[in-house]
């Protein structure tokens, strides 16, 4: 079973720490501020599975990397903001689709 894992224990706290402290930090933050914890969660998971990962999903963890630091960039501009949100959206989609037989190739 340990072969399927795609986070080591050290890794999979580190992200569990972020996201104690995120919901904890949200208390007093502005509410914008969400989207921009769960982002940064998502770049630090997709950098600690890029190595480990299946080419199903290698594809979307590296453009999170590539995309995601931009998109904090944009967090005053609501709709381009929205925007890049709805593509993660779609991407995570067409990623779970590859992963599923609705793909077509299992």
């Amino acid at each position: 079973m340990a072969e399927n894992w795609v986070l080591k224990e050290d890794e999979a706290v580190e992200l569990l720490a972020l996201l104690i402290t995120s919901a904890r930090i949200q208390m007093d933050e502005p509410a914008q501020y969400g989207p921009l914890r769960l982002l940064t969660a998502t770049e630090r998971l997709s950098g600690m599975m890029l190595e480990r990962a299946s080419d199903k999903s290698r594809d979307f963890l590296q453009e999170n990397l590539e995309r995601i630091p931009a998109m904090h960039m944009n967090m005053s501009d609501i709709e381009a903001y929205t925007e890049s949100l709805d593509e993660r959206c779609r991407a995570v989609a067409a990623c779970l689709l590859r992963h599923s037989a609705l793909a077509g190739d299992e």
